[in-house]
Formats: C-alpha cells, structure tokens, sequence
C-alpha cells in the first residue's frame, strides 16, 4: 500500500520527534541517576569513614556496645539516621547492626567478602532487604599490627529515588504520548498547507492540453515548490512553442506542397486535351520544374528533420573551415559565373572548429548560393573568414537587393520569404536560411544579418573556436 506525500512526511516527523523525545528521557534519567548515586554514595561512604575510626580500641578490639548506632550519634556525632550499618567480623559473620535494620540484615556476597579482604571498598546495590534497593558499601577495617580485624557495611534506602523515577516514567510516558499526539496533528496540517501549492500545479497541469498551453501555473513564493512550478511554466512555454512551430511547419509545408502539385495537376490536364507538341513540350517542362522545387522542398524538410533527430548525437570532429570554405567557392564559381556575379576570397585565415564538417559544408554553401540568387548581375559577393575572442567569424557580404526591415527579424523561420524583394527573383521555399539558423544552432554559435533594401545583404556566422589538447 503506498502512502501519499502529505501521510509520509507527518509520520517521518512523529517518528523524528519521538524518537528524539526518547533519546532526550533516556538522557536525562540516567544523568539524574548518575547524580543521584554520586550523592548517597559520598554518604554513605562518609559515614562507612567515620565507622572506621569509631568501632575500634587502640588495643584493636572492637568497640560495640548494644543499640551501637544511637550511641555513636549522641556521643560521637555521627549522623546514622536513615542509613543502614552492619559490621561483621574478619569471618563474615555479623557482630552488630543497626536497630533500623531489625529482623533484616544487608547481604554480602562471596566476591564482595573477597574483595573486602584484599582491603578493596565495594559499592553495590541490594534487594533483600525491604520493598525498596538499597545501596551499599562495604569497607574492610585493618590495622597494621593484626591485619583486618573487622568489616563495615552502610546501606541508604533508594525508596526516594525509586518513587521519583517512578514518577519521571509517569510524566514521561504520558508527556511523549501527548507530544506524539500534537505532533501528529500538527504535522498533518503543516503538510498540507507545505502541500497545497503541489495540489494546485496537479490540478494546473491537468487542465493544461494542447488547445490551452497559452496557461501557466501561478508562483506564489520563490522556495523549491516555486522552482518547480517555474520550471514546469518554463518547459510549458516550451511545448507551446513547440506545437505553434508543428502547426505552422504543418501549415506551411503543406501549402508549399500544394502550389506545384495543383500547377502540375492543371498543366497535365491541359495537356491531355491539347494536340499541339510544342505546347505538350512547354508543358511538360514547366511540370518538370514543379517537379524540381517540390524535390527541394522534401529535400530541405528531410534535412531539417534529420538536424532535429540529430542535434544531441551530431558528429563532433575537428573540422578546418578555411578548407571547407575554399571548396565550396571552387564548387560555386562557375554558377557565379554563368549569373554574371563576381565571388571573391578577402580572408580565408585558418580556423578550426568542433562539429560535423556536412553540415558545415551545408552552411557555407547555402549562405553563399543564397548570396550569389539574390545578387543582379554585375554584383558581387565577398567571403571573409578570420579569428576572434575564442570564435570562427564568417561572413558573407553580397550587392543585391536587400532585405527590408520589417522582414529582417522573420528571414530564419521556415517557410518565410521575403515575398516583396525575393521571391519574384528567384522563387525558394523559404528553407535555406532555417536551415543555416539551425545547423549554427547546434554548433553553439551564432548567426546574424543586416540589410539595407536595394543596397545588399551581410551575413556573419560566429562558430567556438576547437581547443586543441
């Protein structure tokens, strides 16, 4: 059976709490146990002292008289009243014994008795002697001259220390149970209120579908539940961008696809009416070009769902940009050269940088035929490759038309096209640039452009510089 959160955390606090309030009585009664057998052991003790010096003649013999105990107190000052004292002669049998003890006498155990007469003092406690323990030492007396000649032993009663911890137990037991019983109430409710704004991100979450992702979950306090809520709004924002690009990558794609297959559908009916081969031969090699654009079309959107797929397991391989560079201007030449567009190298300064060298060969490429189609002829279009701050700089400068500036911040979404200045030059899907923005993407880098329209077009891709071990 699994427990919710809420019922988990409050027994992990009852739990805490008691057993810290057993640990804490446990402590506290063994520390007054410990005192309080320090105090009547140093009693008794003092008084076992005092027995010594007093029971005994100079001669040695001992000194004994009947009712002993209320003699040495009237006479000689030693307090016996409320201790026990019995002495026993060097054989163990009792001489004399206080009247408190009446038809009791305090027990003294073959190891005790040894230990006596190896001059040892033994403090232990005993049960024969009443309802109550009672504490007792037992002291040897020796004289030099005739060895042991005696033994004392004084006893105190722990009645009062039986009865307070007989009580301490009491209070104890009933104190952690009413704590326990607090504690659980109180840690139910705690939990609950920790708890609330948990229930109210479940209860957010599941309200949240792909209809209504423009929704978030309300952080009222920056602590760990806020982080999570945050995170939670953070990746929301990230699927709800996500499924506004799917849509419109949906969208586009199939509008894209739709405009030549209803062109090439229109023209081959007409050309199944039509008898004249010339008109047959136009025909066909306007479907042919249809053909051609939707092939690029699937073309760019496998490359981008491939990049998609690829972005964490890409190759990253030490990749010289300054030979990818001069390849693709010698690939690139002739087709500046049919439109009449001069490409020029200013810099190609060796540059190397970590990732994968197609796509890379990609991004040069696109940026560069981007450059040379929308470039009039007797434009041109510069190529610069340098160094700087850690970074690969790229960039491509061309003499063509232009980008306006309300179109500027849209040129690297897919499927946009600058439908004013581009478009009618050289058609495009609107897919090359997205692909440039996403292959730098995953590179770690950088892309950028300005344009002024009718005056021509920069493009600076800034790549990390790969750190040579």
């Amino acid at each position: 059976m699994r427990f919710s959160i809420r019922t988990r955390l409050t027994f992990l606090y009852v739990t805490l709490l008691t057993v810290s309030l057993l640990f804490f009585g446990a402590a506290f009664s063994y520390s007054l146990f410990k005192i309080f057998m320090y105090r009547v052991d140093s009693q008794i003790s003092s008084v076992a002292n005092m027995m010594v010096h007093t029971v005994i003649r100079p001669s040695g013999q001992l000194f004994l008289p009947q009712d002993f105990d209320i003699i040495l107190e009237r006479f000689f000052g030693i307090r016996t009243a409320g201790n026990y004292i019995q002495v026993l002669d060097q054989t163990g049998n009792i001489v004399a014994r206080s009247s408190n003890l009446e038809n009791f006498t305090l027990p003294i155990s073959r190891d005790t008795y040894m230990s006596a007469m190896k001059g040892q003092t033994t403090f232990e406690v005993v049960r024969s002697s009443g309802r109550y323990p009672v504490r007792v030492v037992t002291k040897p007396i020796i004289i030099k001259e005739k060895g042991h000649v005696a033994i004392v032993q004084v006893g105190s009663s722990l009645e009062g220390m039986d009865e307070i911890f007989h009580s301490l137990a009491y209070i104890f037991t009933l104190g952690i149970a009413a704590s326990v019983i607090i504690a659980s109430a109180v840690g139910w409710f705690l939990a609950r209120k920790a708890l609330e704004p948990v229930a109210e991100i479940t209860n957010t979450a599941r309200r949240i579908g792909a209809e209504n992702l423009n929704e978030r979950i309300k952080v009222s306090v920056p602590d760990e539940i806020g982080r999570l809520a945050s995170t939670i709004n953070e990746m929301i924002e990230r699927l709800e961008k996500s499924f506004k690009q799917i849509k419109q990558f949906t969208a586009d794609a199939s509008h894209e696809l739709k405009t030549p297959l209803t062109i090439l559908k229109g023209e081959m009916e007409i050309a199944l009416r039509s008898k004249d081969d010339a008109y047959m031969k136009e025909v066909i090699a306007s479907s042919l070009e249809e053909i051609d654009r939707m092939s690029y079309i699937v073309r760019n959107l496998l490359d981008l769902a491939k990049m998609d797929v690829e972005k964490e397991s890409a190759p990253k391989d030490i990749v010289e940009l300054d030979r990818v560079l001069s390849e693709r201007v010698e690939i690139l030449r002739k087709l500046a050269l049919d439109r009449g567009v001069r490409l020029d190298i200013l810099k190609n300064k060796p540059a190397s940088v970590l990732g994968d060298q197609v796509r890379l060969s990609q991004l040069f490429f696109n940026l560069i035929d981007n450059a040379l189609k929308y470039t009039p002829q007797g434009g041109s279009v510069e190529l610069y490759l340098d160094t700087e701050g850690g970074m690969a700089v790229f960039s491509v400068t061309d003499s063509g038309i232009g980008i306006s500036k309300d179109d500027l911040p849209y040129i690297f979404d897919r499927f946009y096209r600058v439908d004013k200045a581009r478009s009618g030059a050289a058609g495009g899907a609107g897919l090359g640039l997205s692909i440039c923005k996403e292959i730098v993407d995953s590179h770690s880098g950088s892309i950028e452009v300005k344009s002024d329209e009718g005056k021509g077009s920069a493009f600076t891709v800034k790549l990390p510089l790969a750190v040579r071990v």
